[in-house]
């Protein structure tokens, strides 16, 4: 079965309904495993329909992957300015990747059950859709700092981000808890055009 595209509107009423069912999915969360929740439980502690549901959603783990997805891009944002060294540039994306390690730390189990499960594709492709939105910024913030940068900007930003998800997916799947040397190794492991881990 294919992964379906959640289908996102902004009406108000199917905003709401999302997240209701978001909320639902977190409460349910520390008492099941996300392979025992069903739509219709999922539905009951939504307090929506089960038309609902599937107007947006083809199973619960669509909506798992969407949420967890999204949450993990959230948390990938970086605010480098324009003003930042390169020491100043290295830093903020240490920062950020140890930050997103401890949020995938903190739902690892909801996380490796998405990396495990039969929507595991949909979910690592929006990762890395999100991931190449967030390379393409960051290879931007390089090039404002008069930093090295590739000379094939997409290709890179597709490269990298198709690294991160995998190193996210080996961070969710091990039982490592040291987040700052994980985030070390990987971003000492990034493209030799990448600004030294000079911390």
């Amino acid at each position: 079965m294919t992964t379906s595209e959640p289908l996102v509107s902004d009406d108000p009423r199917a905003m709401r309904s999302r997240q209701r069912l978001q909320e639902a999915l977190h409460r349910l969360l520390p008492t099941a495993a996300l392979g025992e929740i069903g739509v219709a439980e999922l539905c009951r502690e939504a307090g929506v329909h089960r038309t609902t549901f599937y107007g947006h959603y083809a199973t619960v783990g669509d909506l798992a992957a969407d949420v967890y997805a999204e949450m993990i891009d959230q948390v990938s944002a970086v605010d480098a300015d324009s003003d930042l060294t390169a020491q100043g540039v290295v830093r903020v994306y240490h920062e950020t990747m140890v930050a997103i390690l401890v949020r995938v730390m903190r739902e690892r189990d909801a996380i490796r059950a998405l990396f495990e499960s039969s929507v595991s594709i949909g979910f690592r492709r929006r990762l890395r859709e999100y991931y190449v939105g967030r390379v393409s910024v960051a290879i931007d913030t390089l090039r404002r700092a008069n930093l090295a940068a590739p000379a094939h900007a997409e290709v890179a930003a597709a490269f990298i981000a198709g690294g991160l998800v995998s190193a996210i997916e080996s961070w969710a799947l091990s039982e490592e808890t040291d987040a700052d040397s994980f985030a070390r190794a990987i971003l000492e492991n990034m493209p030799v055009w990448w600004p030294e881990h000079s911390l």
